[in-house]
């Protein structure tokens, strides 16, 4: 069980600080570049949770952000998902 929690398996962390996203799929959280890999958004309505190509994941909670800017991004990456 040990191992579960120091590879983020059972817990993720919540993102904190300056969150960026660019439509490429480029994330920069407090100035450090992320490729995102996967969105899950089963829970949307509070949280996404964003897993990155170098193995890390977040949860982005609806409540840490600005309400429009939350549904902006949502909106974006579902764009992004009818293109590809």
């Amino acid at each position: 069980m040990i191992a579960l929690f120091k590879t983020d398996t059972v817990v993720v962390n919540a993102a904190q600080g300056c969150f960026d996203y660019k439509h490429d799929g480029e994330v920069r959280l407090n100035d450090q570049p992320y490729v995102l890999k996967t969105v899950d958004k089963v829970w949307a309505q509070f949280f996404v949770k964003l897993s990155f190509e170098c193995g890390h994941s977040v949860l982005l909670w609806r409540d840490s952000c600005d309400e429009r800017e939350y549904r902006h991004f949502l909106a974006n990456l579902q764009r992004a998902r009818e293109i590809s």
